[in-house]
């Protein structure tokens, strides 16, 4: 008899400071994890990988922000759960990421673990009923 285990779901992370990608990734245990450090580091892991969600700081030492990178994921693979983190106080980035429909939630770091983990699994149910995450 064979029985099927349902996979951990795929996330990519993306933060330009290493701490805070292990600190991410010590919040999402028990999934699989992929870390990137800039915009482009993760569109070229998109390219080449299946993920399920990805969580990504606001304020990245790069050309583009984490919400330009979350509005490139919304338009080129919808189904994909989007997170920002930031820092960043400004109201006006809040308001930015949920006008723009780039995000389906957003935390302030720093995030609580549990409160991240129940998002992403309320979703991660959602988009796969019966299992999947």
């Amino acid at each position: 008899m064979v029985v099927a285990v349902a996979s951990p779901a795929v996330i990519l992370i993306c933060d330009d400071d290493p701490d805070i990608r292990q600190a991410m990734r010590r919040t999402l245990r028990g999934y699989e994890v992929t870390e990137t450090a800039s915009p482009k580091e993760a569109i070229d892991a998109l390219k080449t990988g299946t993920f399920d969600a990805i969580v990504s700081d606001f304020s990245l030492e790069a050309d583009r922000d984490g919400l330009d990178l979350l509005q490139h994921v919304r338009v080129s693979y919808p189904e994909m759960i989007r997170f920002l983190v930031t820092g960043n106080r400004e109201i006006d980035v809040a308001a930015r990421a949920i006008n723009e429909g780039s995000v389906h939630r957003f935390f302030s770091k720093p995030w609580d673990d549990e409160k991240l983990r129940a998002a992403l699994e309320i979703l991660l149910r959602a988009r796969h009923p019966g299992g999947g995450g």
